[in-house]
């Protein structure tokens, strides 16, 4: 097993055995913990001693630096949108004092973190991300930590306990966003050295997580409370992505992108028994409340460029497309909502819009930042998350693109946009802690995973 530290804030470059951080289970809804960094210092004379620091921070464009009330000037590199590397020299420092309290403010919005500077290194240590919130932010920055490549997907299987599957990695991950502990999960040589993993669903009937590999039309199966692996299910469909999990039924729906169809798995055989072909790119899926339907997300029609996507009914019974919701866009993922017992939302990333479905028609639609990507729910009903991976480059959606995504927060009961959360290079997954306390983002191009904390 492999475990971080993870200090608040700080962005971790290596996965290493250490100890959980002390005092690490207080209630993050008082004043935000100070994000931890530490300098590297020389000493200057025999009273005094210098010290470099370097931090990230976003947004950087009006960020100042001050220490017991003088400001301390930065020299910016690596800039990256909104978000750079800043250095700063301490200049002149007691030769025993070992930490000072450090003050990054926004100008522009008045927003500010503090920063705990250890300086008793003896060499530049992990440059950690310092977020500065907007003061009238509903949610809170708490940490970002260094992943596996390409987080495609996230999902709690507890308070603070989240699976993320690696699209062009060898592993699953499980990452404790309380302690920064990471445990990767291996796989058999055969499924490991392919890669390609993408979705993971919850199968409380088997007290198991399952988990999609789209290289290998496999789907692997996961002890919850142990982590242990239990085996693999084949289909026999092509690049199988989105599972969802059928409570009526106990049954799991496995969508196949390039075969144009859908997976019907039996939680109880461990197989799968059946197919529904579209003949359509299917993505997401959402069951009505009484087990007898499932609206199905589109992202294609012919192909998956052709944005002829749509949103289907399918009767489960016969296991057939009954109903076209709604035409056109690529429609990415589907969710039923909490308020009513029939009321689902669908994200598009063509036309950048969310929509809402009553009674099986489109009942209203919000418009969110570019390429809306997972939507969630909070278990309050309150929120719906969206996290938009931003514009895409020209060349490939592989490269950064010319802005970071966004987290957006949709207020239910007006269906508005309430509150914009810059992320990194495209956050695409997405998940809220069953307690409703934190959500979690994945930077699928930093390969990084960014915790936030819900305020009261």
């Amino acid at each position: 097993m492999r475990s971080t530290l993870l200090l608040p804030g700080l962005v971790q470059a290596l996965v290493v055995r250490l100890a959980p951080v002390a005092g690490a289970e207080k209630n993050l809804s008082s004043p935000p913990h100070p994000i931890a960094a530490r300098a590297q210092c020389s000493d200057a004379g025999l009273a005094t001693k210098n010290c470099r620091l370097r931090l990230y921070v976003q947004p950087h464009a009006s960020a100042v630096f001050s220490v017991e009330g003088k400001e301390v000037k930065a020299r910016f590199s690596k800039h990256d949108k909104t978000l750079a590397q800043a250095e700063l020299t301490l200049i002149n420092r007691p030769a025993r004092e070992d930490s000072l309290l450090l003050t990054v403010t926004d100008k522009k919005t008045g927003g500010s973190r503090l920063v705990t500077v250890s300086l008793v290194a003896d060499k530049v240590a992990e440059t950690p991300l310092v977020f500065i919130d907007n003061p009238t932010a509903r949610h809170r920055f708490v940490s970002r930590i260094a992943t596996g490549k390409q987080p495609k997907s996230a999902m709690f299987i507890s308070n603070r306990q989240v699976i993320l599957p690696l699209l062009d990695d060898n592993h699953v991950e499980v990452i404790d966003i309380v302690t920064g502990e990471i445990r990767r999960l291996e796989l058999p040589a055969q499924y490991a050295k392919r890669g390609g993993f993408v979705e993971s669903v919850r199968v409380p009937t088997r007290g198991e997580f399952w988990v999609s590999q789209m290289k290998a039309a496999a789907i692997h199966r996961f002890a919850a409370d142990t982590l242990e692996y239990r085996g693999t299910i084949h289909v026999s469909g092509e690049w199988t992505k989105v599972l969802a999990y059928d409570a009526v039924r106990n049954l799991v729906y496995a969508s196949n992108w390039n075969s144009a169809d859908i997976s019907v798995v039996s939680v109880q055989e461990l197989k799968e028994i059946k197919k529904i072909k579209l003949g359509s790119v299917p993505r997401g899926m959402a069951f009505s409340a009484d087990g007898n339907t499932m609206v199905a997300a589109m992202f294609g029609g012919k192909s998956d460029i052709d944005r002829a996507g749509r949103t289907v009914l399918i009767d489960l019974n016969s296991q057939k497309i009954v109903q076209t919701i709604i035409a056109g866009g690529a429609h990415r993922h589907a969710v039923r909502l909490r308020a009513e017992a029939d009321v689902f939302a669908v994200s598009d990333m063509a036309k950048n819009r969310v929509y809402f479905i009553k009674d099986y028609q489109k009942a209203g639609e919000t418009k969110v930042f570019a390429n809306p990507n997972t939507i969630v729910e909070s278990p309050d009903g309150k929120f719906l998350y969206v996290s938009c991976r931003g514009h895409n480059n020209p060349k490939s959606f592989l490269l950064k693109g010319p802005d970071f995504g966004k987290i957006m927060v949709i207020d239910l009961a007006t269906r508005k946009v309430i509150e914009e959360i810059e992320g990194g290079n495209q956050p695409t997954g997405l998940d809220v802690s069953p307690d409703g306390r934190y959500v979690v983002s994945t930077d699928f191009l930093d390969h990084a995973l960014r915790v936030y904390e819900r305020l009261p």
